[in-house]
C-alpha cells in the first residue's frame, strides 16, 4: 500500500541547489533564494492546503498566508528536519486557523453550516484513507471530497482539522499528532471523540 503519510521533496538534479542551501542563502538575505525553494515546493504545499479550502480564493489566501509565515520564522529554522516537513507544519496550523477564522465568523453573522452536510453518512468517515486520493484528476474523488468537507463543517476546529487530515489526506495518528503537537494516543482519542461527536450532530441535527 502506498504511504500517504510523506509529503516528498521534489527531486533535485545534480546542478540543482539544495533546500538546505536555499535557506541558508534565503537566511542571508538572498530573496531569489526563497523564492526559488517555495516554487519548488508550491505543488505539494497547494494540495495539502485544498484539504482546508472550498474555493480557489480560498486556497490562495491559505497558500499566501502559509509564505508569510514561512517567511517571518525563517531566520530561526533549524536543519534539524527537512525543510518541508516544517513548511507541511506551518501549512497545518494555517489551515487550523482558517477553521478557527470560521467558526468566529459564523458565531458573528450567524451563519449556518453548509447544508448539504447532511447528505453525508457519517459512517464513511470510519475508512482511513478511504479519500486520502487528490481530488483534481477523479470527479468522484473530489464529490466524496467535497462531502467529507461539509460534514466536516459541523464539528469544532481542532477536530475537524484531525479528520481533514486523516480522512482527506490520509495521515496515520502518529504523523497528526506530530503535526499539531499532540501525543498519538490523544490524537487517537480525540478522533474517536470527533467522530462520535460528528454521529450525534447526524442523528439530532437540532443540536446544532
Amino acid at each position: 500500500m502506498e504511504d500517504k503519510t510523506t509529503l516528498a521533496s521534489p527531486a533535485t538534479g545534480p546542478d540543482e541547489p539544495s533546500d538546505e542551501s536555499l535557506i541558508a542563502s534565503a537566511q542571508a538575505g538572498h530573496g531569489f533564494a526563497l523564492d526559488r525553494l517555495l516554487r519548488r515546493h508550491h505543488p505539494e504545499l497547494a494540495r495539502l492546503l485544498w484539504r482546508f479550502a472550498r474555493q480557489p480564493t480560498e486556497l490562495d489566501d491559505l497558500v499566501q498566508e502559509t509564505y508569510l509565515r514561512v517567511l517571518r520564522a525563517l531566520p530561526r529554522w533549524q536543519p534539524s528536519q527537512p525543510f518541508i516537513h516544517w513548511l507541511r507544519r506551518v501549512a497545518v496550523n494555517v489551515g487550523r486557523d482558517h477553521y478557527r477564522r470560521e467558526i468566529t465568523r459564523r458565531r458573528w453573522t450567524a451563519e449556518p453550516p453548509h447544508p448539504e452536510a447532511a447528505t453525508t453518512d457519517p459512517d464513511a468517515l470510519n475508512a482511513p484513507g478511504h479519500y486520502a486520493a487528490d481530488p483534481a484528476p477523479d470527479p468522484a474523488a473530489r464529490a466524496a471530497a467535497s462531502e467529507i468537507k461539509s460534514a466536516l463543517d459541523l464539528l469544532p476546529p481542532d477536530e475537524r482539522t484531525l479528520l481533514t487530515l486523516h480522512h482527506l489526506e490520509g495521515w496515520d495518528f502518529a504523523t497528526i499528532g506530530e503535526h499539531l503537537g499532540w501525543p498519538a494516543a490523544l490524537t487517537r482519542l480525540r478522533a474517536f471523540r470527533a467522530r462520535r461527536r460528528l454521529r450525534t450532530l447526524f442523528e439530532n441535527p437540532f443540536s446544532l
